[in-house]
C-alpha cells in the first residue's frame, strides 16, 4: 500500500509517496490540471490512500481521485499545523508531513459532504457574497449623501428613493447605483435557483422553526451536511464554533466568549435567525430560555433541536 501526500497550489501539486515501510518511494510535482492528475493516478493501485489539505480549490482534485476508486482524506489545515509544525517549511516537507500523518492514521479530517450538498452550498454562498457586495454599494451611497449633506426622509433604496438618487445627477452615486442594480439582478437569478431545493425534507423541517426561512434553512442544511455524524448536540454546537472557550488550571475554570472556531457561515446565519425568532415567536420555549439565561448560549438551541428532531423524525417545537 502507498500513502500519498498532496500539497495543493493553484498552478501545481507537490506530492510525496510513502511505501508500507515508511520510506519515501516517490516525490515530485505535477501541473494542477485534471488531465495531468488522471495521468498521475495511473501510478497507483487499488487500496492506495491519498490525503490533501482543505483549501478553496480542493474539490475538483478530490472528486477526480475519488472517481478513480481511491480513498481520499481531507485534512484540516489548522489542526495539521498544531500536530506537525516544523521550523523548516517548504512544499516537499508539507507533502511528506501529510503522507506520514496518513500512514500513522493521524490525519485530523475535515468533513466532506456529498456532491449535491456541495453544489447547493456553493449556490447559497454565492448569494451571501453578492448580498454583501450589494450592502457595500449601499453604504457607499449613504456615505456620498452624507458627504454632500443631502438628507432623504425614508428608505433611499425604494423605487421612489432611487428616482431621487438619479435626480441628483451625481456621477459617483450613479455608478454605485448602476452596480447595485446589476448585482440585484444576479441575486434574483440565484434566488430563483434556490427555490428548486425547497422540497428537501431537511429544509422543510428547519422552516418549521419561526425565524428560519428557505435561504436560512439551506445554509444550515448545507453547512451541517449529515447531521447524525455528530454523536451528540454538543459536538454539533462545537462544529459551529458556538461553544464557550474554556481555560482550566488546577481547580480554576474560566469560560469565556464563544470560540468562533468552526463553520463561519453556520454561526452567522444562526445568529441572524435567532433575533428574528425572538420577534416572531416571543413566547416560545426558545424565547423564554433567552429571558432566563445568558444570551450568548441562545443560538446553540436550534442546533440541538434540529439534531434531535432528525433522530426522532419529529418536527422541533
Amino acid at each position: 500500500m502507498n500513502y500519498v501526500g498532496l500539497d495543493i497550489h493553484t498552478e501545481n501539486i507537490v506530492y510525496t509517496v510513502l511505501s508500507d515501510d515508511g520510506n519515501v518511494k516517490m516525490r515530485g510535482k505535477i501541473v494542477n490540471d485534471i488531465k495531468y492528475i488522471i495521468e498521475f493516478l495511473r501510478n497507483f493501485e487499488d487500496g492506495d490512500l491519498f490525503v490533501m489539505e482543505s483549501t478553496g480549490f480542493y474539490e475538483p482534485i478530490y472528486d477526480t481521485i475519488e472517481s478513480k476508486g481511491f480513498k481520499v482524506k481531507l485534512a484540516n489545515p489548522l489542526k495539521v499545523k498544531l500536530i506537525a509544525e516544523s521550523r523548516i517549511k517548504n512544499d516537499k516537507i508539507d507533502s511528506e508531513c501529510l503522507a506520514r500523518l496518513l500512514k500513522n492514521n493521524w490525519v485530523p479530517e475535515s468533513y466532506v459532504p456529498d456532491k449535491k450538498i456541495r453544489e447547493i452550498r456553493r449556490i447559497v454562498r454565492t448569494r451571501i457574497n453578492l448580498k454583501r457586495v450589494s450592502t457595500n454599494f449601499k453604504n457607499r451611497i449613504y456615505m456620498e449623501l452624507k458627504r454632500l449633506k443631502i438628507y432623504y426622509d425614508g428608505n433611499i433604496f425604494t423605487l421612489e428613493g432611487r428616482h431621487f438618487l438619479r435626480s441628483l445627477n451625481n456621477f459617483r452615486i450613479n455608478i454605485y447605483l448602476n452596480s447595485l442594480e446589476d448585482i440585484e439582478k444576479e441575486i434574483k437569478i440565484i434566488e430563483n435557483e434556490i427555490q428548486k431545493y425547497s422540497d428537501k425534507e431537511e429544509v422543510k423541517l428547519l422552516i418549521t422553526i419561526p425565524g428560519i426561512g428557505l435561504f436560512s434553512a439551506l445554509i444550515i442544511y448545507t453547512e451541517i451536511g449529515e447531521v447524525n455524524r455528530s454523536s451528540n448536540s454538543r459536538k454539533l454546537v462545537s462544529y459551529a464554533g458556538l461553544n464557550p472557550a474554556t481555560r482550566q488550571s488546577s481547580d480554576i475554570i474560566y469560560q469565556g466568549h464563544i470560540t468562533r472556531q468552526g463553520a463561519p457561515y453556520l454561526r452567522w446565519i444562526l445568529t441572524e435567525c435567532i433575533h428574528i425568532h425572538l420577534i416572531k415567536d416571543s413566547h416560545s420555549n426558545l424565547s423564554n430560555y433567552y429571558r432566563f439565561h445568558e444570551k450568548g448560549f441562545l443560538i446553540t438551541i436550534p442546533l440541538e433541536c434540529y439534531r434531535e428532531s432528525q433522530k426522532s423524525g419529529r418536527h422541533p417545537s
